[in-house]
Formats: structure tokens, sequence, C-alpha cells
């Protein structure tokens, strides 16, 4: 995912552009929005962005072997731990990674509805349990 490719936000793409060309990049960064509103794209963006070998002004050049990893979101750099419904055959986020990688390839302004419809999980809570944190660990 490209920066160019995120809608809107312009003030905040420009501040993460920066933070990389002045080698200030945090150690951590959380991306807190309102569902649907962008904030998982923009931090594949900038990760795309941190890790692309041949970066333009204000974007990753999308052409790469980093940037083609980001856009299958397979890049070995990029982790992600959501939120998913726990069962005996799933029991991280690992165990539905297939399919969240897809969902976020049709439609990255996806909200909890459409990823509880996707696993087919009716009105279960989805959370981060604590054999998913063993896991991060």
């Amino acid at each position: 995912m490209q920066f160019k490719e995120i809608i809107g936000q312009e003030r905040v793409k420009q501040q993460l552009v920066q933070t990389v060309k002045e080698n200030r990049i945090s150690h951590a960064q959380l991306f807190l929005s309102p569902a649907g509103s962008g904030a998982v794209p923009l931090a594949i963006a900038y990760a795309q962005y941190i890790n692309c070998l041949n970066k333009s002004e204000n974007d990753s050049c999308g052409e790469c072997s980093s940037c083609r990893k980001y856009e299958r979101l397979i890049h070995p750099d990029l982790h992600f731990s959501y939120p998913f419904f726990a069962s005996a055959s799933v029991k991280t986020a690992v165990d539905v990674l297939e399919e969240w990688r897809a969902m976020l390839m049709q439609d990255p302004y996806f909200d909890m509805d459409i990823w509880r419809s996707k696993l087919d999980a009716a009105n279960k809570q989805a959370n981060i349990n604590i054999a998913e944190c063993h896991d991060i660990i």
C-alpha cells in the first residue's frame, strides 16, 4: 500500500514521511482511529515506505522487491496482531492470517462487522486472547 492510495490524511502522511527523512522513526507507533477511517492502510503504507529500497520524496516506489512483498502483505518484517474469534481450531491470529490478508487486499477500510462475516463468526466477541499475547512475546 502506498501513501497515494490512502484517502485524505495528508498532514499525517507528511508527518510520517518526515520521520523517515529525519531518521527519527520511533520504536513503536500507535495508529488509532474510528473504524473505516484508514489507520490500518496508513500503518501498512508507513511500514512499506520505511522499507522501500527506492523511496521517492513522498512515497514508496511500489516496484522494488520490498514494496512488492508489502503489496501482497507477505513482507517478513510485516506482522499483524488483530482481534479474532477463538475456537477449537483457531488459537491465535496466525490461524486466520490468510483470511485477514484476503480481507485487507479486498477492502483495507473494513470494520469489525466485515471481519466477523468473513469468518462466519455470528455474534461472537472478537478479542486478542492470552495465547495471542504469548505468541507476540
